[in-house]
């Protein structure tokens, strides 16, 4: 994914959201956002706690640090289907609108540019809404899965 947060900037944000909020700074929290920010691929909870393990936190601080990251917009949940419902967490975005098409038997994702898409979403007018950025997600099978079944099903 092009233009996620660099770690800076999420801090920043942690850190106001933190401050907003009459929460408690702490440094285990610095160190999963650090860790967040060298992962390239959208990943689960269970993932990042794995990755975390050499820092010895607790499954807890990564579990309660990745709620409080989804509040700040820091990162974005979002559920993916896989014959079970498992919740990927990835970097926001700077304020950008994108598309991303997700394999739902491989997992891939792949950023796509639909210029109708962003045409029929430039050219909505919303009574009381202005839209800033958009962030869309279409699920299907990937060339490589679809040939894979076919081949199968032969």
């Amino acid at each position: 994914m092009k233009n996620k947060l660099p770690y800076d900037t999420a801090l920043g944000k942690l850190n106001a959201y933190i401050a907003a909020n009459n929460m408690r700074h702490t440094t285990e929290r610095e160190m999963v956002l650090n860790e967040i920010c060298v992962m390239t691929q959208p990943f689960t909870a269970e993932q990042l706690a794995e990755h975390c393990r050499p820092l010895r936190l607790s499954q807890g601080t990564v579990y309660n640090s990745l709620a409080l990251f989804v509040s700040a917009r820091i990162l974005h949940a979002f559920n993916r289907e896989t014959g079970r419902t498992v919740t990927e967490y990835e970097l926001a975005e700077e304020e950008k609108s994108h598309i991303q098409i997700v394999c739902t038997q491989c997992g891939r994702i792949a950023e796509a540019h639909d210029k109708a898409i962003e045409h029929i979403v430039a050219s909505r007018k919303y009574s009381n809404f202005i839209p800033g950025h958009y962030s869309m997600r279409i699920y299907g099978q990937c060339k490589v899965c679809r040939k894979k079944r076919m081949t199968k099903e032969k």
